[in-house]
């Protein structure tokens, strides 16, 4: 269970409920645990000290739903409401360990990573880094990307649009440029990767085609269930808004040579990949059993691995083809466990 608290409009009024977002056998999905009216504060209760405890009203909402609630859980959704003081005390005790950061090892982000929507790890990747050019954004790991997994489409959108509100106003149009993939329709163009200097009204007639594409996307809303294809959903509508209440923010023209001149270079002279091992083979090369490899920290295995190499190296007398072998099988076996070589 994924606890968190969204801010939804009632008219002109702002209200909090109290949500979660929950396995229904098919999908994740979100429901409703409690309406805590305009005012998330009023629901807890600080009792001196330290010490806080949250209102009677949300202990009973969980037990009329038959819900079980772990307290760090309810602690992480109130974070951001609560008395800063015991805020920070919480972060200090919750670093590493968090809700929101869970510790997967590699198989374990990339499996729960395939289900997310290629729109939401392109906005993830702009807000974590800033950058309109995606590279080999899918196909692969990313550890940013951890915190929209397990969750429901509702509390996808919480996530990223708390993300948002650091986006500068400049930023807006390129972050909505980017995560819609929209330099696409532009391969040939010199610049695509910079829409100020692009035509504008083919960009916007881009835009508007992606948003509706978007809008009838069924693997974006799913779990979604009162959607309606035919009408712009509200999680799409501040898009538009957002988009045209801003402007590109342009670049001077040695800015864009530049840019331009960085980009082709450092894409075009790539080495090309070497072929992956097994890791069956690769705990071979080692002499390693799998078993023994997925026990190890790689601490342990680098340890393992410089032995071997001390042994094989050229200048020891080993052979050289022997010792290369070696030495991609190590590499190997390392980015598996999630680290550099």
């Amino acid at each position: 269970m994924s606890l968190y608290i969204r801010r939804t409009w009632e008219g002109r009024e702002t209200h909090y409920i109290l949500r979660e977002s929950y396995w229904n056998g098919a999908c994740f999905a979100a429901r409703d645990i409690l309406d805590l009216g305009s005012d998330p504060t009023a629901h807890i209760v600080y009792a001196g000290g330290n010490g806080f405890y949250f209102s009677e009203a949300v202990e009973e909402a969980f037990t009329r739903m038959g819900l079980e609630r772990e307290t760090e859980d309810l602690e992480h959704a109130f974070l951001n409401y609560l008395d800063p003081h015991i805020r920070r005390i919480i972060e200090n005790f919750t670093t590493g360990r968090s809700p929101a950061h869970p510790s997967w090892d590699l198989e374990q982000m990339t499996h729960r990573q395939r289900f997310l929507h290629p729109f939401d790890k392109r906005r993830m990747h702009f807000l974590r880094c800033g950058r309109m050019d995606m590279g080999t954004l899918d196909g692969r790991t990313w550890k940013f990307l951890n915190v929209l997994c397990d969750k429901c489409r509702d509390e996808i959108e919480h996530v990223i649009e708390g993300m948002e509100k650091d986006l500068r106003p400049q930023e807006r149009r390129n972050y909505l440029f980017t995560a819609l993939e929209l330099q696409r329709y532009f391969p040939s163009h010199l610049l695509r990767n910079n829409p100020a200097a692009l035509d504008p009204q083919k960009v916007d007639a881009y835009f508007l085609e992606e948003i509706c594409r978007l809008n009838e996307d069924r693997a974006f809303f799913v779990g979604v269930e009162d959607h309606n294809p035919k009408k712009l959903h509200p999680f799409l509508v501040r898009y538009v808004i957002m988009y045209f209440d801003h402007t590109f923010a342009p670049q001077s023209l040695w800015e864009r040579i530049f840019d331009d001149f960085v980009r082709h270079r450092h894409f075009r002279f790539q080495p090309a990949p070497r072929p992956s091992l097994s890791e069956e083979e690769a705990c071979a090369c080692l002499g390693l059993h799998p078993k023994e490899y997925r026990a190890m920290s790689a601490q342990a295995l680098a340890r393992h691995y410089r032995r071997r190499a001390k042994k094989h190296h050229p200048d020891a007398g080993g052979d050289h083809e022997t010792f290369v072998k070696l030495s991609q099988a190590y590499e190997c076996l390392l980015r598996r466990k999630g680290r550099k070589p």
